[in-house]
C-alpha cells in the first residue's frame, strides 16, 4: 500500500492544478480590476503555484529554493487567500498585510538555520503549524460572511479550508508515529494520502471561490431586478412574488389579510412646483416611513409612480386593525427636507380584505384600486375598504376610515 502514492508525481499534479486555477482567477480578476478579493486570490494561487513548481524540482534545485522558497510561497498563498476572504466579506483588520506575510517570513527565517533545513521532521512540524494557522484564520471570516449572506459555495470553502487545517495538524503526531522517509519517491501511506488530500483540497477551495463570486453576482443581479431603483423597496413583480410566498407558508392564507394601495395626493403638483428631484425625495421618504411603521411580517413595495403597495397578513390586521389609518396620519405629519422644507403631503389608501385560500391577485389588486379611487373621490387623505365580494365603488360612506362623512367633505374641499 505504501507504493500507491508517488510523492513527486503528486507534487507535479498539484503544481499543475494550481497553475490552471491561478490562471483562471487572474482572467476573472482582469474583468473586474476593482475587485480586491479577486486580486488577492489571484496573487495567492499564483504564489502557491510557483511554490509547488519549486518543490516539484527538488531533485535539481538547491534546498533553499525548493523547500525554503517553495514552501514559503505556499504559506504566503494561504495568507493572501485570507486577505482575499477579508476583502470579499467587506472586513478590515489592522495590520492584516503583516499577518499575511508573517508566515512566509517565519518559514524562511527558520530555514536559514542549517539544522532546521536538514531535519525533515522539524520542517513538517513547522510547516504544519503555519499552514493550519492560516487555514483556521480563513474559516471564521467565511463563517461570519455566511451568517450575513448565505451562499452554498461558501460552505464548501469552509469545509475545504477546515479539512486542510485539520490534516496539517494530524501530520504532526503522524510524523512521530511513522516518520516520513522518501524511498524512490514513495513515502508512508499516510503521507501520500495527505498529499492527495491536499491536491483535492486545493481544487475544492479554488472551485468554491469561483462559485462564491458567481453566486454573489447572481444574487445581486436578482436583488437588483427585484428592487425599485429609487426607493430600494420591492418592485411590482417582487411585491407580488413576496405575497405569494407569504401566503404559501403555514397559516399564511388565513382570512382577513389585507392588500392596500397607498397613493401620494397631488404628487404632480409637487413635481411641477418644486421639481422632480423634490418629488423623488418625497417618494423615498414615503417609502421609508411605510417600511418603518409596518410590522416585519408586512410586505411593502413600490408599484409605480407615486403608488405603493402594502400587504398585511391576517395576524397583523388582528393585532393592529387601525394600522392603515395610523399610516395615513403619520404621513400627514411627515417632514420632508429638500432645499428647504417641503409642504406636508397626504396619501389616499384603498384596501381590499382578502379571503382565505388561493388568492386571485389581479382581482384583489383591482378591488384595492377601486377602493383607492373611492378614497380619491371622497376627498383624498382617507382610507377606503373594499373586499373581493363587494366592489369598492358601491361601498357606503361608513367604509371611509379616518374621516367622518362631514369631515370627508371638508377634506375634499381642502385637498382639491
Amino acid at each position: 500500500m505504501a507504493q500507491v502514492f508517488h510523492i513527486p508525481t503528486l507534487t507535479v499534479c498539484l503544481a499543475g492544478t494550481l497553475i490552471l486555477l491561478s490562471g483562471f482567477l487572474t482572467l476573472l480578476w482582469a474583468q473586474e480590476r476593482d475587485n480586491r478579493a479577486l486580486a488577492f486570490w489571484s496573487l495567492g494561487f499564483s504564489a502557491g503555484a510557483l511554490g509547488m513548481v519549486l518543490v516539484s524540482v527538488r531533485e535539481v534545485a538547491p534546498p533553499i529554493v525548493a523547500f525554503g522558497l517553495g514552501n514559503g510561497l505556499g504559506i504566503s498563498c494561504l495568507g493572501l487567500i485570507w486577505l482575499g476572504c477579508l476583502a470579499f466579506e467587506g472586513e478590515t483588520r489592522k495590520g492584516a498585510g503583516l499577518v499575511a506575510a508573517a508566515g512566509g517570513v517565519v518559514w524562511l527565517a527558520l530555514f536559514a538555520f542549517p539544522s532546521f533545513a536538514a531535519d525533515l521532521g522539524a520542517r513538517i512540524f513547522a510547516a504544519s503549524i503555519l499552514f493550519a494557522g492560516y487555514s483556521f484564520l480563513i474559516i471564521p471570516v467565511l463563517v461570519r460572511g455566511q451568517r450575513r449572506e448565505p451562499l452554498p459555495a461558501r460552505m464548501v470553502a469552509i469545509v475545504a479550508f477546515g479539512t486542510h487545517g485539520v490534516a496539517h495538524l494530524i501530520r504532526i503526531p503522524m510524523q512521530f508515529i511513522e516518520p516520513v522517509q522518501l524511498v524512490a519517491g514513495h513515502a508512508p501511506l499516510w503521507y501520500g494520502a495527505m498529499m492527495f488530500a491536499f491536491f483535492l483540497q486545493g481544487l475544492a477551495s479554488a472551485l468554491a471561490i469561483f462559485a462564491m463570486v458567481h453566486e454573489r453576482a447572481t444574487r445581486r443581479y436578482k436583488v437588483a431586478s427585484e428592487t425599485d431603483a429609487l426607493t430600494l423597496l420591492r418592485n411590482r413583480r417582487a411585491f407580488i412574488d413576496a405575497i405569494a410566498r407569504a401566503r404559501a407558508d403555514a397559516g399564511g392564507s388565513a382570512p382577513g389579510a389585507v392588500l392596500a394601495l397607498v397613493d401620494a395626493d397631488h404628487f404632480k403638483q409637487v413635481n411641477d412646483t418644486f421639481g422632480h428631484a423634490a418629488g423623488d425625495t418625497v417618494l423615498v421618504e414615503l417609502g421609508r416611513l411605510l417600511t418603518r411603521e409596518v410590522p416585519e411580517a408586512a410586505i411593502v413595495g413600490r408599484l409605480g409612480g407615486e403608488e405603493f403597495g402594502v400587504y398585511l397578513p391576517a395576524s397583523v390586521v388582528l393585532r393592529q386593525p387601525d394600522l392603515l389609518d395610523d399610516l395615513r396620519i403619520r404621513v400627514s405629519t411627515m417632514l420632508v427636507e429638500h432645499e428647504g422644507q417641503l409642504p406636508a403631503i397626504t396619501v389616499s389608501i384603498g384596501a381590499a380584505s382578502l379571503p382565505s385560500g388561493l388568492l386571485d391577485f389581479p382581482l384583489a389588486l383591482a378591488r384595492a384600486d377601486k377602493a383607492l379611487y373611492a378614497s380619491k373621490k371622497a376627498g383624498r387623505n382617507c382610507v377606503t375598504w373594499g373586499g373581493l365580494d363587494l366592489p369598492a365603488e358601491s361601498l357606503p360612506p361608513s367604509h371611509v376610515m379616518g374621516v367622518s362623512s362631514d369631515l370627508a367633505s371638508a377634506a375634499s374641499r381642502s385637498a382639491a
